[in-house]
């Protein structure tokens, strides 16, 4: 792997030394149930940010936001610091996106991989959501977006990489059993869906619309079937993101009530995923933020996930 110095000024502090400790020690683990993934992110991951400093930076940057949470005397510090770091990272990595060769696609998605915990993880103030231009849409759904873009542009590379299998070959396997399922009922979305066949007549946008639905029906089962393990069910929610269609994602830029909806229900599964430190609380905080948007006859139709979740309006 090439070595890539750092800049001039990217000199370390004995609180980034504390941060990259406690990362190794306490915020890997809490990425993965499974060992070798854990050790993946232990081992690999920090190596691969020595030579490429936007991956060291986005580990530190995630490290502080978790040591915050554990100590609250020096929360305001840690989370500054948090954010020193992702700018930095995120400086660091955009001259290399214009031009990027096959030995940095490793480092992109890990690097996309960051940004997305450290979006998830990161105070959920109401400037962290795009209201005023992209409707109420939280800035990991955007990155999820862009890291499919990098895993499409790089699958080859990526999957050639035998050190990545550990990776990648869970998801694989889910995306199999994803793909091959039928879509198991749901009581909520079921009620939803006939509230949509009457309300919209455009073929299209129903099409994206039931792609939609149909998508977290299969999420919705991951958590119903006990033969699924914690880790797919995090990917379950995933991969929904990740096979959102770019024209659905237009409707909820445009603050489509009926898309919103569906976003509305999807905060069902954020909220049952709570037990990951960087997800709690999303559930509860994106609902209340599509619910202040919707038109006030659309409410009542995300009554089932507002009672799911307990959420009071």
């Amino acid at each position: 792997m090439p070595y890539h110095p750092a800049p001039p000024s990217g000199g370390f502090s004995a609180l980034d030394l504390e941060l990259l400790h406690h990362f190794t020690t306490s915020t890997c683990f809490t990425l993965s149930n499974e060992p070798m993934v854990r050790n993946f992110w232990r081992v690999n991951v920090p190596r691969m940010g020595f030579s490429y400093f936007y991956v060291l930076k986005g580990v530190l940057s995630l490290a502080a936001l978790h040591l915050a949470r554990s100590k609250p005397q020096r929360r305001d510090l840690l989370v500054e610091q948090a954010m020193v770091h992702h700018n930095a990272s995120s400086s660091l990595v955009l001259p290399v996106l214009s031009n990027m060769g096959s030995d940095e696609s490793a480092p992109i998605f890990f690097f996309s991989m960051l940004t997305t915990y450290i979006a998830f993880a990161s105070p959920k103030e109401s400037d962290n959501l795009l209201v005023v231009s992209h409707g109420v849409m939280p800035e990991w759904l955007f990155l999820f977006r862009g890291m499919r873009s990098v895993i499409h542009v790089n699958s080859d590379a990526l999957h050639s990489m035998l050190s990545l299998g550990i990776i990648f070959d869970s998801g694989r396997q889910l995306n199999a059993i994803w793909e091959a399922t039928t879509p198991p009922e749901h009581e909520g979305l079921k009620e939803f869906e006939g509230l949509v066949r009457l309300s919209v007549k455009d073929p299209q946008k129903l099409d994206e619309l039931f792609h939609g639905t149909d998508s977290l029906k299969r999420c919705f089962g991951m958590f119903h079937d006990s033969n699924y393990n914690d880790d797919q069910r995090l990917r379950g929610a995933f991969l929904w993101l990740f096979k959102l269609r770019e024209e659905f994602v237009n409707l909820l830029k445009e603050r489509d009530n009926e898309a919103l909806c569906i976003l509305a229900f999807f905060c069902v599964i954020l909220q049952r995923l709570d037990y990951n430190w960087w997800i709690e609380g999303w559930g509860t905080h994106l609902i209340g933020r599509i619910y202040s948007v919707l038109d006030e006859s659309y409410r009542l139709w995300i009554q089932w996930p507002i009672e799911e979740i307990g959420w009071v309006p």
